[in-house]
């Protein structure tokens, strides 16, 4: 099946090879070790492999390192950081894109909307800015909706947008993820076969992923008679409610909350099941990694998941906030090896066919070559 790149109806892309779009400039805030941010990693190494220049300037971060590593030298400047620091000068920052001359300028998060809009209007350049999360605030979505565009991975995620942050419909592209399952290959020596289970969450501990029903989902399981133990990966504002919610469940002796690790992927890997609770989700990235580590995924139905995950043959999908639903898929799969096989199985070979990392860069190229034409036309 091939990927899908929907831009807003009636528009059309032109063909990136015949209207080429010459180097682009990232700009991301600090890079850690999260999904997100090897994900712009990815995109940097594909568009590389394919002949672009690609430039990079961020806040720092320990994944720097491998961006060089890629042959891109990160520009670091601690204010990108900071949305509003978008308003003091940047003329460090300017000369590095200006050294580049890039065709169009991409940038990463919400927090940077600011920068996104100064540093365009400055360069007189078109831009890009990718949204993978809800808004946490009530602030309102900046930009010049004529020379920038958004590119997002979500319907909710688009509907977001419009509704609440008044971007125009006809500025917002929507965008397959995409992954590389070679770098995964080192991740899946778990065969599910440890004496207890583990059962966990991995990301950012934030109230839209719902951590608060995955932990419910545990006290059920246990109560059922089950021995597992459970695995809380990520750090974030939601963590110390979590960790007193754990403690009146009465699953301190249970559950393992880990902050700090070097490698999340690594968590992943001591999975024998991947739990997503999520009351919103905007890129469903963890799934896609989880099934890559080959890891059965149970998910509740919350944005781009649903297309990723068929009940009960690439996954299975349980309501929002309903932990009874959850420790009951749950228990399915840790009840049935044949099934867990099965729907690694499957799950595996349709994220092969459906989100690779070089059909995603095939429509990210498209739509560079669009932001730039909508532009010229503006």
């Amino acid at each position: 099946m091939s990927t899908v790149f929907r831009l807003p109806q009636g528009k059309v892309a032109p063909d990136y090879q015949q209207r080429p779009v010459g180097a682009v400039l990232f700009v991301a805030g600090e890079l850690g070790e999260d999904s997100a941010s090897h994900h712009i990693l990815r995109l940097a190494r594909e568009l590389r492999r394919r002949g672009k220049e690609v430039g990079l300037a961020c806040a720092g971060g320990p994944l720097t390192g491998r961006f060089e590593k890629i042959g891109i030298s990160p520009f670091l400047a601690r204010s990108l950081a900071y949305p509003r620091a978008a308003f003091l000068p940047a003329r460090g920052l300017l000369a590095h894109a200006r050294d580049l001359a890039p065709g169009v300028l991409h940038f990463f998060g919400r927090p940077l909307a600011g920068w996104a809009l100064r540093l365009s209007r400055a360069l007189g350049l078109p831009y890009a800015l990718s949204i993978t999360t809800f808004a946490a605030g009530r602030a309102r979505l900046v930009g010049d909706w004529r020379r920038g565009a958004v590119l997002t991975y979500s319907e909710e995620l688009r509907e977001e947008l419009v509704n609440r942050d008044r971007v125009p419909k006809d500025a917002i592209a929507l965008l397959p993820a995409g992954i590389s399952l070679g770098d995964y290959e080192r991740y899946r020596d778990s065969d599910g076969s440890s004496e207890v289970p583990v059962v966990g969450t991995v990301g950012p501990l934030v109230p839209e992923r719902g951590c608060e029903y995955f932990l419910r989902a545990a006290r059920e399981i246990l109560d059922r008679g089950r021995q597992v133990q459970f695995l809380v990966a990520g750090d974030g504002p939601e963590l110390p409610l979590l960790r007193q919610l754990a403690r009146q469940l009465e699953l301190d002796h249970h559950v393992t909350f880990t902050q700090h690790f070097d490698d999340y992927r690594s968590m992943l890997a001591v999975l024998d099941v991947c739990v997503l609770s999520a009351l919103q989700e905007g890129l469903s990235l963890n799934v896609l990694e989880a099934i890559a580590c080959r890891k059965p995924v149970v998910a509740t139905g919350a944005g781009p998941v649903c297309g990723v995950i068929k009940d009960g043959q690439t996954g299975f999908l349980a309501p929002k906030k309903d932990p009874t639903a959850i420790a009951e898929k749950v228990l399915e799969l840790l009840d049935d090896e044949g099934l867990r096989r099965k729907i690694v199985d499957a799950a595996y070979q349709m994220v092969r066919e459906r989100y690779s990392i070089e059909a995603s860069v095939q429509c990210l190229l498209r739509f560079y070559s669009w932001c730039a034409a909508r532009a010229e036309g503006a």
